[in-house]
């Protein structure tokens, strides 16, 4: 009877806690998003269409490996648009390894570009807990000089198809 009445009131206890504590489940998948036309950071593969390439695609999914989370990269379309993705919640997190808005295809290296992922205020994901999960791990990379090498990787990767394109037979040339 005792063991009885302390199981009782171990589960009443529950019904203190705030609900935000109760639905606080580990999160076990993502929506990121980005300007998928900006490489070296994110581009369309051209041998895989709706499959992306680039510094953003490794980083998520050096993270999710880390982290155990599956993120799956959401096209967008421009960064405004990948802004608004995560502003309205459809997306949980904009990766972004540089905000810039560039004029033309051309890749434009920064001497120190932005590197952050921004967690959706309203995503379901956004707890203290992913937070300092994402947060951790993007100072580890940091540090470790991984995302510098992804940046690099890829934008020789970039530069080496757009070599193909322009020596693909019956590529026109000026």
């Amino acid at each position: 009877m005792r063991v009885a009445c302390y199981l009782a009131a171990w589960l009443l206890s529950f019904a203190c806690w705030p609900p935000a504590v109760l639905a606080a489940a580990p999160c076990e998948r993502l929506v990121a998003t980005g300007d998928v036309q900006s490489p070296p950071y994110l581009w369309p593969d051209p041998a895989h269409p709706g499959q992306w390439l680039g510094a953003n695609v490794d980083l998520l999914q050096q993270l999710s490996g880390e982290l155990g989370v599956q993120i799956k990269l959401l096209d967008s379309g421009v960064w405004a648009d990948a802004q608004q993705e995560v502003r309205s919640g459809r997306s949980d997190l904009l990766a972004s390894l540089v905000p810039a808005a560039q004029s033309d295809s051309t890749p434009v290296m920064l001497e120190n570009p932005a590197r952050y992922l921004a967690l959706g205020r309203d995503s379901a994901c956004n707890t203290p807990l992913l937070r300092g999960q994402l947060a951790k791990k993007m100072a580890e990379l940091r540090a470790s000089g991984l995302l510098e090498t992804l940046l690099q990787s890829n934008l020789a990767r970039w530069q080496a198809q757009q070599l193909q394109v322009l020596l693909a037979p019956g590529t026109p040339t000026q």
